[in-house]
């Protein structure tokens, strides 16, 4: 069977003029703002209008653009040297979409679809949205290839984290561990996704804990581990604790922050975490700042990747990962749909 492999996120400008179609599509995702559609409207409306400007000011920071799909095309260049198979990024509210690259495979004779996630956590606005617009995409050209989702989530894939710790390593050094305080900073969401049974707050809970064990294995020593979320926008209640909060309230001058829901940077690593926040503790007088690079093109990631495409080819994405909760999750409950629809045919 002809495969080929997308990787899936959720995208970052590629020029400043891309700044407002971020936001716009963004802020148009039903499982981002799950309300009515004209409330939908309205909530986009004002969020694009107080943020649009602030934003534009970022990306300018990094260079006038996010640099998430550089990076991804490096890590897509490292897997073809381990693959043949075409591989494709696509993104979620700014090129590169979905919609060539799915042209390009009905035209190809593509007939199976490897879905594998840039998210490590399951939620619905990341993965759920991301596979959506896969499906979506493929029906309004008619073509119904099989779609496999490789890992609906792999926060507590033993590889993946050994490959977090990896990144922890690397970035405090020769540095004494014990002298700091490790924040695993994953991106937040209104409290109201998660009570609407949204995965996401208990496997980053999860995660944390399985980087705490390895940790204790290899015997790396810090002063605290700590979950923390950032990126809060608006009003709403979100989940706690807040990463500004945390900064802002030192029991610790000393930080290492590794991004735990990302594993490509992007503006909310590069420039939340290493610029804004960095000047957050600047004023504060930390000691010392750390944010340690996400996984990006690291072998360690390529590896994880590969074995999940390698390991396809069963009814379920993986009989090696069981699924936690597959009640919400793309094995068997949000893909059935499409599925039904391919049995059809």
């Amino acid at each position: 069977m002809k495969q080929a492999l997308f990787l899936l996120n959720m995208g970052g400008p590629n020029n400043l003029d891309e700044v407002e179609l971020f936001l716009q599509n963004m802020f148009s995702d039903k499982n981002i703002l799950p309300t009515n559609p004209v409330t939908r409207a309205l909530v986009r409306k004002i969020i694009i209008t107080k943020r649009l400007d602030e934003a534009k000011e970022s990306y300018a920071e990094l260079g006038g653009k996010s640099p998430l799909s550089g990076l991804t095309q490096e890590l897509i260049d490292a897997l073809k040297e381990h693959l043949e198979m075409p591989i494709y990024a696509a993104m979620r509210y700014v090129p590169p979409f979905a919609d060539i690259p799915i042209e390009q495979c009905q035209k190809d004779g593509v007939e199976e679809l490897l879905l594998f996630p840039l998210y490590p956590q399951y939620s619905t606005t990341t993965t759920l949205s991301s596979y959506e617009d896969i499906v979506a995409r493929c029906k309004e050209i008619g073509y119904y290839p099989k779609i496999t989702m490789l890992a609906c989530q792999y926060y507590d894939d033993i590889d993946y984290i050994k490959a977090s710790v990896d990144q922890i390593e690397k970035a405090i050094g020769t540095k004494q561990s014990s002298e700091y305080d490790l924040l695993l900073s994953a991106h937040g969401l209104p409290v109201s996704i998660i009570q609407a049974g949204d995965p996401y707050q208990r496997q980053v809970e999860a995660n944390v804990s399985a980087i705490r064990t390895l940790l204790k294995i290899k015997g790396i020593t810090f002063k605290n581990v700590k979950l923390v979320y950032q990126s809060k926008v608006g009003n709403a209640t979100w989940l706690e604790p807040n990463l500004v909060d945390v900064l802002r309230n030192p029991t610790n001058r000393k930080v290492l922050i590794y991004p735990l829901a990302f594993t490509i940077d992007n503006s909310e690593t590069l420039f939340e975490l290493d610029i804004e926040h960095r000047e957050i503790a600047e004023k504060i007088k930390y000691d010392d700042y750390i944010v340690a690079e996400c996984m990006n093109k690291t072998q360690a990631f390529v590896d994880v990747i590969l074995k999940y495409v390698k390991n396809e080819g069963s009814d379920k994405p993986s009989d090696l990962f069981v699924c936690s909760n597959c009640s919400v999750c793309l094995c068997c409950g949000a893909s059935s749909l499409y599925d039904s629809e391919i049995e059809k045919r």
